[in-house]
């Protein structure tokens, strides 16, 4: 979310006929699933994420430069008072229209990095040999312990929420033949998982990315040495790219899934953001 607030603000200041760059910082991952290793989060590169040489193709169109560090830039001193921090939050009230415009360059144009496409590309290319399928993002894992609202009603009553949730999700979209689970729980979890939706849809398909690469081993090798972000990213874009989707309104993971789905031109009945309501994402980034 930070990087498109970043391009949605550098875009409005292009249009004041300003001078106006972003600088790009490298992110970080989780070293694991459940954060249960120390240290909790490790650096990787931008690039993991973006293909750099084409977003500063696709800014630079638009007179907005590309930066991955801030000693790349002449004249630092001189423009380090005009630097603005971006996060998912908005700066300044953003009109419908530059909503709108933005989220339809970002949804059809943002430069994805390429090897992070080839594996979801792939999967949807699997996936597709199931006549009528849906993406749903389940989000059990154990990090949510780190958040008051899930410790308050403990990790394993909101898992049996969510699976509700999923079913429910399941049903309202008829004659599926196969759901694809978007989540980076665990083995057994995901078992456990799988049977208790099993018990509702014995006819359904249920899969997730590492089952379905196991039929491609040299590019399942590849994946398995991904970071645990590039690992969810690859997840979020076969989300946003299936047929159907549902997840969780108040992720992060699913609401930008559903932000780029509608840009796209999805039909609103392929794509299911159900309770708990987070009202922020739709003020942050309205669906216009």
């Amino acid at each position: 979310m930070a990087i498109f607030r970043t391009i949605g603000e550098a875009l409005f200041y292009s249009t004041q006929n300003q001078s106006v760059g972003i600088i790009l910082s490298d992110v970080q991952t989780r070293t694991s699933i459940d954060f249960d290793a120390y240290p909790y989060f490790s650096k990787i590169s931008i690039d993991s994420y973006i293909d750099i040489n084409d977003l500063t193709t696709l800014l630079g169109n638009r007179n907005i430069s590309v930066r991955q560090s801030q000693e790349d830039i002449e004249n630092m001193n001189e423009i380090q008072n005009n630097i603005i921090t971006c996060r998912r939050f908005p700066q300044r009230h953003m009109l419908p229209a530059e909503s709108r415009d933005t989220g339809a360059l970002i949804a059809k144009s943002f430069p994805f990095a390429k090897k992070m496409l080839k594996f979801a590309y792939h999967i949807i290319g699997l996936m597709s040999f199931y006549p009528r399928w849906k993406a749903i993002h389940l989000r059990i894992e154990g990090d949510l312990m780190q958040l008051s609202a899930i410790r308050d009603v403990g990790l394993e009553t909101f898992t049996k929420s969510q699976l509700q949730q999923t079913i429910d999700m399941i049903s309202i979209t008829p004659n599926l033949s196969a759901v694809y689970i978007a989540s980076g729980i665990q083995d057994e979890k995901y078992n456990n998982a799988v049977n208790i939706i099993s018990k509702e849809f014995p006819h359904l398909a249920i899969t997730r990315k590492k089952d379905i690469l196991k039929a491609s081993p040299a590019i399942k090798e590849e994946f398995e040495a991904l970071c645990l972000e590039e690992q969810a990213l690859i997840d979020w874009l076969v989300c946003v790219g299936a047929p159907f989707f549902a997840g969780l309104h108040a992720s992060s993971f699913a609401y930008l899934a559903g932000y780029m789905r509608h840009y796209r031109g999805f039909d609103k009945e392929t794509t299911h953001l159900y309770p708990d309501y987070q009202p922020c994402w739709d003020a942050w980034f309205p669906r216009v």
